[in-house]
């Protein structure tokens, strides 16, 4: 027995057991979603710039509708340049500012004349203001340079100007960004000019800034074969025109008081006739017979004291003539012939022919009375008497054609060149 071993369980520490290894293996799906994310934001915001780039264009747009002439002109190069560089926004923009004051079918040829280049063809749009039907003024547009001068040429139809023989007036703009307005266009004095009908002609002025000088030569002219109207300058390269209405409208008040006015045209036509008629018979009488004496007297040897009575009785008569011509004549300033006569041109005609003639014969009067030198006198004399025969003769032709010229359409009588 005490040689029995007691025995002890012997006590060992728990053995822990290891973690499994995970595996770090990445599923084909958990690789691609990080770059499908890049890719979405990057569309979103690629969307997000596109859809504010479309706001701008939208609002450029609405711009390009509403805003005033002053805020269109500012943003005017910018719409110009976006333009020129994507032509299918064209339709997005109008490159001319809503003008409240103008006809609709104005207002699309100002636009029209904008588009495009100069390059492929000069264009220009006119567009008459109606805000005040006495104070006419015009909107011009074009696709040339900026800074170029365009004149406007106003020409009064005398068939239909109300209290006016004629009218024609003129004015010169200069664009900014292609678009000008004109000022007022009155008669001198502030007054309306006559109501009636007007071509309106537009065209480069002569002054240029040498710049749009240089420019201009580059584009074709619009000219045509068409004969330019003889008021415009023949050496015009572009020309534009249009017909218009103006100083309010063509209703039965205007057409009555035309009437009346042509009327009294025919009236004052058939008086001027006869007393043209009596101007040119006695200036012509009164030179053949002062002509013929005086050349008799020339040809004399020696002057008697009898032939100088008797220039001194005839050259008396042309005189009292002359002072009552001379006081009329005085009065026949240039505006007067042209706006309140009738045959004015043909007034000029015979104030020319007096104005020569008095001349002549006060020569000839002061060499019978002062015996001048008469080698120099015959110079003098020769000049002077070949002008007084061809203004003269001159009138004369003027008055047979004045006295075979038809009337015209409406009746009354033909004026031109008159």
């Amino acid at each position: 027995d005490e040689t029995k071993m007691i025995s002890r369980p012997v006590e060992t520490a728990p053995v822990k057991e290891a973690a499994p290894i995970k595996e770090e293996i990445s599923s084909p799906s958990a690789r691609v979603a990080p770059k499908v994310n890049a890719r979405n934001l990057a569309g979103k915001v690629v969307f997000a710039i596109g859809m504010l780039a479309l706001l701008g264009l939208a609002a450029l747009s609405v711009l390009s509708r509403t805003s005033s002439p002053e805020l269109h002109s500012r943003i005017r190069p910018t719409l110009r340049k976006m333009i020129d560089r994507v032509p299918v926004l064209r339709p997005a923009f109008k490159m001319v500012p809503g003008l409240a004051d103008v006809r609709a079918e104005d207002l699309l040829d100002l636009e029209s004349a904008v588009q495009n280049s100069p390059e492929s063809g000069v264009k220009a749009g006119l567009a008459l203001s109606l805000n005040d039907a006495n104070r006419p003024y015009f909107y011009v547009s074009t696709n040339l340079p900026d800074r170029t001068k365009l004149e406007i040429y106003l020409v009064g139809n005398s068939e239909t100007l109300l209290n006016r023989l004629q009218f024609t007036s003129q004015a010169i703009v200069t664009t900014s960004n292609g678009i000008a307005k004109s000022d007022v266009f009155l008669m001198e004095g502030g007054q309306p000019i006559p109501k009636g009908e007007y071509m309106v002609y537009l065209y480069e002025a002569a002054d240029q800034e040498e710049s749009v000088k240089k420019s201009l030569v580059n584009y074709a002219s619009n000219r045509g074969q068409s004969p330019l109207p003889t008021e415009v300058p023949q050496t015009v390269r572009y020309f534009f025109s249009k017909k218009y209405f103006l100083g309010g409208e063509r209703d039965e008040t205007y057409l009555t008081r035309l009437k009346a006015f042509h009327e009294s045209i025919k009236q004052k036509a058939d008086r001027e006739i006869a007393e043209l008629r009596q101007y040119s018979e006695t200036l012509i009488l009164q030179h053949n017979s002062l002509t013929s004496g005086f050349q008799k007297l020339l040809k004399a040897k020696k002057i008697t004291p009898g032939m100088k009575a008797n220039w001194k009785r005839d050259s008396t008569t042309w005189m009292q003539i002359s002072g009552q011509l001379d006081q009329t004549i005085q009065t026949w300033s240039k505006e007067t012939l042209q706006n309140e006569f009738f045959y004015g041109k043909t007034y000029d005609l015979v104030k020319s022919a007096f104005q020569s003639m008095r001349s002549l014969i006060q020569l000839e009067s002061d060499f019978i009375d002062k015996n001048q030198d008469r080698n120099a006198f015959e110079i003098a004399h020769g000049k002077l008497l070949s002008e007084t025969r061809d203004s003269l003769e001159l009138l004369k032709q003027k008055m047979d054609l004045l006295m075979r010229t038809p009337k015209t359409p409406s009746g009354l009588p033909m004026r031109e060149g008159l």
